[in-house]
């Protein structure tokens, strides 16, 4: 529902008539609609990694896993869950708590990037540098290219998405790859 809908068009009676359980089960497992939304979120992220390792086992060599991150960024970057999390962390005051759980979805989520950065710099394959940076920018790229997309409206379909991403790797393997490689 939150994907469909966003966090603020959800009630948590929908939710109870939609899942076909009561508000007091519901609200047993879950005290907030929050706690019920970062939950979604943090499972969706988890199939997202998951999905993210079992591509990353088939494939070889740090360029060829970076196109295939890119592909899987690709593949998700309509998942209407981005939406509603980016409305749920921009409309609200969070607790400490809350801010820390989207703190630790985005961890998780930035570790594969993480991994792979690492994986090439270890390898001799990229320059060597400061891996929270490079996290931080490479990231940063990855997500961005989506929404840039998305309200410009450049991508009319997936295979054009793809291409963003692909020119993007492009791009930054010729600024992060060593001059040997």
């Amino acid at each position: 529902m939150f994907a469909h809908k966003g966090y603020g068009a959800v009630s948590m009676n929908e939710v109870c008539l939609a899942a076909k359980v009561s508000k007091g089960s519901l609200y047993h497992h879950f005290p907030s609609k929050d706690e019920l939304f970062l939950y979604v979120v943090e499972d969706d992220t988890q199939k997202w990694l998951c999905e993210w390792e079992e591509l990353r086992s088939k494939i070889t060599g740090t360029e060829a896993r970076l196109f295939a991150l890119g592909d899987h960024y690709a593949n998700d970057f309509q998942n209407p869950l981005i939406h509603a999390l980016e409305e749920y962390a921009r409309s609200r005051t969070l607790t400490e708590d809350m801010r820390q759980r989207l703190s630790q979805i985005y961890e998780s989520a930035s570790q594969a990037c993480r991994d792979l950065l690492q994986e090439g710099m270890d390898s001799g394959y990229l320059i060597p540098g400061n891996l929270d940076n490079y996290v931080t920018i490479v990231s940063g790229m990855l997500e961005g290219i989506g929404r840039v997309s998305e309200i410009t409206a450049l991508a009319k379909g997936p295979e054009d998405i793809r291409e963003y991403y692909r020119g993007a790797i492009q791009l930054l393997l010729q600024g992060l790859r060593t001059r040997e490689s």
